[in-house]
């Protein structure tokens, strides 16, 4: 059996891993800067559920397939049901594979079968049949993600799984339990929670708004003047049609897919589509490549013209594109998935559904047996039920949400799905394009040498004479020449007419075409000295040269260029190719002065681009963004893994990957991927050691995406282009910027509106503080009120009376519930920061029964000196309304200050203090707590009485032991589980 891996490559020397050395996740790169992945560092291991300390066996068993079954089947059709489906399409797409092979039909036709099977002519359609075929075909317009309306927002709001679990609670107690009050107070909770939401939401989405009302976009179509000729004429891209011609300038965006009938010169934008960062080829040329974005005759809607100039036909628009495939998926249903947070939180809500479902009977039992009152058992029980829900939840969640939206935009990001917020501080895996992301899409000369691969002014300068000589439109590689040039003081760009003469002039000029793949020009000075400077591609340049410039100790002499020197810069040109670098060469030639004495010289490139002396080489790269380094750096910080996926070629992701820190060890290609993807268990394994993805389809990037959820991660993905839209909606968080294209910024969480990718940091952080503040109030509620739960059962079944009564619970809670508003605006240990934190029920429900009890003993405590000590023990009398103070007291006041024990790992108040607004709210709620019972509304509404003032030792002792307890239980849970929020 072939290794899992066998598809898997070492980026250094691009073999493959044989079945012995299945390597273990661990390795790491002899040649990379970075850590990443090291048994020291777990950064790749290490990034949250499930954990695994990545050996082949354990990897293996973390992802393998589920067996299939009747039970399987039932769990995953709950799981759909209950917490939301994982988007999942095939592995390839029949819509795509029918255009793609559309696409390579057409392609092989010529120009009169072009013309003829489109009923086009050389100059266009007329404007009647336009119309007509506008008529047929429609607006060639893709739909777009259509923005919610604001009802749609606030009932989105309204049925948030929280929500709609209070609502239930806020009807049974009007109508069963007879009690207002509660009621309306759940009302209030709803109303504010989903109002906070919505407005967050609606004013995100108007932003996002403004940023989709841009000018209509226009495009230029030939229409047949009568007279063999054509008239350019301007209309809105959105009415053209199959057949109708288009001349190609620079600048120039195609407006559906194309067909080249000619071309001159033809350089084609496909960074968007494609993820490859320089332009490429385009040409009238009939090519049978692997990928159908290599076609050599073919453009693709949404692409752009570079340079050269050409003609085309329309040959599909708007649902029949390429891209119209990617838009297809992005909108349907398939994509309607949940993310982590979303599934967290249901996860959550039926938690404490379930808790409620068992704990309540138990208690109307009880009581019942007891009080031998059913209609009051009930009562009491409906009373416990709302005390067990943590009331103010979905406040504090949204709260939270929205502290976080308000500080996000301070660092010039919209948050279009608040829920993105707190997801971001779960994600454990950020899945990145490369082109425009972590590069600058902007192509830049990195070096220029001479044979010796030595960085030499010389050859800059000769690179510079021909670029800046050139009189047609000048390429992105010819601007990253000059830009190069000008930024060197050293080399001289000014060549303006001077007293020394000084100057150059331009004789001729040999453009560059696809069969030379190479241009000249011939440049004269003023001291009759005239030279021939060609630029181009490396083979093609070589087989022109007969000699080659060494370099020593300052001066030049020029050798032959034998078969062995020819050998060495092949061998250099593959290594620099190797390291991602795009290699152009440099030759001279100086032309005799007795060849210029007629004065009639004619040029021509078959008799002159011949005999030149090879100068050096230019190497040319998209570089990484200035902040990209030290942003790879927080992500390793935060234990955040980082995961290149593009569409560019595989030696270019691995440079920039290698310049900015990421690990290169393994990786792979989509054409390999490829082969590997019917096999799911072989798949995910892949999917979850490499970290740098090329030559992917938009397809395959959301494959991947998926796949890393599967696995048990939380994922973002960052992108910009429209082959990043498939994997931006399919990830948890999806990042992009203002500048992405329209299909993007419809599929992206967050819109970063400055190209920094220290911003995601930032957003990982402020997810974190807000799970953090979240979790807190989640554990504390439910922890605080099951302990309830179980002292009012103690108590049923000790004391002869209600040890509380329904309203006395309510205001506990209210008071408990007004103190935790003040919760988003808390601190967060720096350590809970570092690491990933999931969403976990599981978790959540092993903090209740640690410290739910806990709670439970001082409750028994108290429930003994007032029995015992004080001895209220007889019905009807004041002791009933002392006793119920009493421990309403230190229910209320442990319940509150609790907050300070849970709210840090370290010792609270020592080692960690909390923000002003937390201590604030704690100690102003506990000062109203205790004064009720000194006012009309503690002794005439809640039936209470003031305590003795005996009694406030005991409740010392109680706050005091209940500190130390929960600290000791604090340590050893900690110890045990290794968590703690």
């Amino acid at each position: 059996m072939p290794s899992s891996y066998s598809k898997v490559r070492l980026s250094q020397d691009e073999k493959r891993v044989p079945v012995s050395e299945k390597a273990p996740l661990t390795t790491t790169s002899s040649n990379s800067g970075s850590s990443y992945g090291s048994v020291q560092d777990d950064v790749l291991v290490d990034i949250g559920a499930p954990r695994y300390h990545g050996d082949a066996r354990s990897i293996r068993s973390s992802t393998s397939m589920r067996k299939t079954g009747v039970w399987e089947d039932l769990k995953a059709w709950t799981n759909n049901v209950l917490f939301g489906k994982t988007a999942n399409l095939s592995k390839s797409s029949e819509e795509e594979h029918r255009i793609a092979s559309k696409l390579r039909e057409i392609a092989a036709l010529d120009k009169d079968e072009i013309l003829k099977r489109f009923n086009t002519g050389y100059n266009g359609l007329s404007a009647s049949d336009s119309t007509t075929r506008l008529a047929k075909f429609g607006r060639n317009e893709l739909e777009t993600g259509a923005l919610k309306s604001w009802y749609s927002i606030i009932f989105q709001g309204l049925i948030h799984p929280f929500n709609v679990l209070l609502m239930i609670l806020g009807i049974l107690a009007i109508s069963v339990a007879e009690d207002p009050t509660t009621f309306y107070f759940v009302l209030v909770m709803v109303v504010v929670s989903v109002g906070l939401r919505s407005y967050e939401e609606m004013k995100s989405q108007k932003s996002f708004q403004s940023m989709r009302e841009l000018v209509t976009p226009m495009t230029k179509v030939l229409r047949p003047d009568g007279a063999g000729s054509f008239i350019e004429t301007e209309i809105n891209l959105a009415d053209t049609v199959p057949g109708d011609v288009i001349t190609l300038r620079p600048g120039d965006i195609f407006p559906g897919d194309c067909i080249l009938i000619e071309s001159k010169d033809l350089f084609v934008s496909q960074s968007s589509l494609t993820g490859e960062f320089l332009p490429v080829e385009k040409s009238t040329n009939v090519n049978e490549p692997d990928s159908v974005f290599d076609l050599a005759n073919i453009c693709y809607m949404s692409t752009s013209v570079v340079s050269g100039r050409g003609r085309a036909v329309v040959i599909s628009t708007a649902k029949d594109t390429y891209i119209s495939t990617i838009n297809l998926t992005l909108n349907s249903e398939a994509m309607e998935t949940r993310n982590s947070f979303d599934v967290g939180v249901r996860k959550v809500a039926y938690l404490l559904l379930g808790f409620g479902v068992v704990m309540v009977p138990i208690v109307i039992v009880i009581n019942g047996l007891t009080t031998h009152d059913w209609y009051e058992a009930v009562l009491f029980g409906m009373s416990v039920l709302i005390g067990l829900t943590p009331e103010m939840l979905p406040m504090i969640l949204n709260a939270n949400l929205a502290y976080g939206a308000a500080e996000m935009a301070k660092h010039k990001t919209i948050v279009r799905k608040l829920d993105a917020i707190q997801t971001m501080g779960v994600v454990d895996v950020i899945c990145s394009d490369k082109t425009g992301t972590l590069t600058k899409d902007d192509v830049v000369l990195t070096e220029h040498l001479d044979s010796s691969s030595v960085n030499n002014n010389e050859v800059l300068k000769y690179a510079f004479l021909n670029s800046h000589f050139t009189t047609g439109l000048k390429n992105v590689l010819d601007e990253a020449v000059l830009s190069a040039a000008e930024a060197n003081e050293e080399v001289q760009t000014n060549y303006e007419p001077t007293e020394k003469g000084e100057a150059f002039s331009l004789v001729e000029e040999f453009p560059f075409d696809f069969v030379r793949r190479r241009m000249s020009v011939v440049l004269k000075t003023s001291a009759t000295s005239t030279e021939i400077i060609c630029k181009g591609a490396v083979e093609e340049l070589l087989e022109i040269c007969c000699s080659v410039r060494q370099y020593s100790e300052g001066r030049s002499s020029d050798v032959d260029l034998s078969a062995d020197i020819r050998e060495q810069l092949l061998a250099t040109v593959a290594d620099l190719n190797g390291q991602g670098l795009r290699v152009l060469a440099v030759a001279i030639k100086t032309i005799p002065e007795k060849e210029l004495e007629a004065g009639d010289r004619h040029f021509s490139s078959d008799k002159d681009e011949m005999d030149m002396t090879f100068v050096g080489f230019l190497t040319f790269l998209d570089p990484p963004k200035d902040d990209c380094a030290a942003a790879i750096e927080d992500f390793g910080k935060y234990h955040v893994a980082i995961k290149v996926l593009t569409g560019d070629n595989l030696a270019v992701a691995c440079k920039i990957c290698k310049d900015v820190g990421i690990d290169t060890t393994y990786t792979i290609t989509g054409a390999e991927l490829e082969e590997i993807e019917d096999d799911e268990e072989e798949f995910a394994e892949v999917v979850e050691r490499c970290t740098v993805f090329a030559k992917l389809t938009p397809f395959q990037k959301f494959n991947i995406v998926n796949a890393l959820k599967k696995n048990g991660h939380s994922v973002g993905f960052l992108g910009d282009g429209i082959n990043d839209a498939l994997a931006l909606r399919g990830a948890d968080v999806g990042i992009s910027v203002d500048t992405a294209t329209p299909l993007a910024k419809d599929a992206a969480d967050f819109i970063l509106l400055e190209k920094s990718l220290g911003v995601i940091t930032q957003a990982i952080i402020r997810g974190r503080i807000t799970h953090a503040n979240t979790i807190k109030y989640i554990k504390m509620a439910a922890s605080g009120n099951f302990g309830n739960v179980f002292s009012v059962i103690i108590a049923s079944a000790w004391i002869p009376f209600q040890p509380m009564t329904g309203n006395q619970i309510l205001t506990q809670n209210l008071l408990y519930d007004l103190s935790q508003i003040a919760i988003p605006w808390d601190h967060v240990d720096e350590e809970f920061l570092l690491t990933p934190h999931q969403w976990s029920a599981d978790s959540i429900f092993k903090f209740m029964v640690y410290f739910g009890p806990l709670s439970s003993v001082f409750d028994v405590y108290t429930f003994a000196v007032l029995y015992y000590y004080f001895d209220y023990t007889m019905p009807f009398t004041d002791d009933v309304q002392h006793f119920q103070t009493c421990w309403f007291y230190v229910g209320l006041i442990t319940q509150t200050l609790i907050v300070h024990m849970i709210r840090t790992e370290k010792i609270p108040f020592i080692q960690r203090n909390p923000s002003w607004q937390l201590a604030a709210a704690t100690g102003i709620v506990i000062a109203v707590g205790i004064a009720i019972p000194y006012t009309p509304l503690g002794t005439r509404v809640l039936d209470m009485l003031p305590v003795p003032g005996m009694f406030y030792p005991f409740l010392i002792v109680a706050i005091v032991g209940y500190f130390i307890a929960t600290q000791i239980v604090k340590k050893y849970y900690m110890h045990r589980y290794k968590e703690w929020l």
